[in-house]
């Protein structure tokens, strides 16, 4: 990806930003927009296969600045099987040098490509062996897939909303708290087990060592009473927009914008947006 092309998703995801908070769209009737999304994650559940570019970027404090993001493409394919990789901005390019806020933002994909393969097997997303070993990598909770499955089981409110030129539905899936906060407990759980299970060579290799053992297992315990903590804390806002392909019903653009913000006197501090964009496109 050049460096265009990282200035480009910038952008695009700091829109993505400025619409949902200044709500700056029409809305059309609300009865007909729930069935236009199941419609959608249906076609996008009965293609064999499709290609997708994304990217995500971390914003941190009241003033949104950037502090991570991650360019990367995948496919899908036989319905079940997703690969992802990152993308990297082009080193040779003769542009000017993009601001030190992009900078930064770029560093989490300067330093190593990641790679990962995904398989659903028994209703679960699973890694396969082929991934990056990386216990950062963040590649699959980026999947698209399992992140459009997870609407059809949270508490939401489905708007369509105008201005999204012919051919083109544009959905609005805003989270309830309740469905917000369930949400990223169960992704921050799901991270927890998988560090955990990452671990358990190294716990087997201190299992007949009992001070050690003990400092482990003293360990996961407050790794799960912290979370648990900062879950009832958070605050918790997620909106999806989906664009989809009126003709077809099949998602043409995904983004998701979710802020979590602790209360207290430096409220707007604490805050962090995460905001996602993923095009598909050449579905077969």
């Amino acid at each position: 990806m050049t460096r265009s092309g990282v200035r480009k998703w910038i952008v695009m995801l700091t829109v993505s930003v400025v619409c949902i908070y200044c709500g700056g769209c029409n809305k059309q009737s609300e009865k007909p927009a729930g069935n236009y999304l199941n419609l959608a994650l249906a076609g996008m559940a009965g293609s064999d296969g499709v290609t997708f570019e994304g990217a995500t970027v971390l914003l941190r404090g009241s003033e949104g600045t950037p502090y991570a993001s991650i360019y990367y493409g995948g496919d899908v394919k036989d319905h079940n099987k997703v690969t992802l990789y990152t993308l990297l901005p082009d080193r040779e390019s003769s542009e000017p040098e993009p601001s030190g806020q992009i900078k930064e933002a770029s560093s989490a994909t300067a330093e190593q490509p990641l790679y990962s393969e995904l398989e659903k097997k028994e209703g679960r997303w699973q890694v396969l062996s082929g991934s990056s070993l990386q216990e950062e990598n963040p590649l699959p909770r980026l999947n698209p897939l399992h992140q459009l499955e997870e609407l059809e089981g949270l508490d939401k409110k489905v708007t369509q909303e105008t201005g999204a030129g012919r051919g083109v539905r544009l959905l609005r899936i805003e989270l309830t708290p309740d469905g917000a906060r369930k949400q990223l407990r169960n992704q921050l759980e799901q991270e927890l087990s998988a560090l955990r299970t990452q671990s358990q060579t190294k716990e087997n290799q201190v299992s007949t060592q009992p001070q050690l053992k003990k400092a482990l297992d003293g360990f996961w315990k407050k790794q799960n009473a912290d979370l648990k903590r900062k879950l009832e804390q958070a605050q918790v806002k997620t909106i999806y927009h989906i664009k989809v392909d009126s003709r077809r019903n099949l998602p043409k653009r995904l983004a998701i914008t979710r802020t979590i913000s602790y209360p207290g006197d430096d409220q707007n501090a604490r805050a962090e947006t995460n905001v996602t964009q993923v095009d598909f496109y050449g579905y077969r």
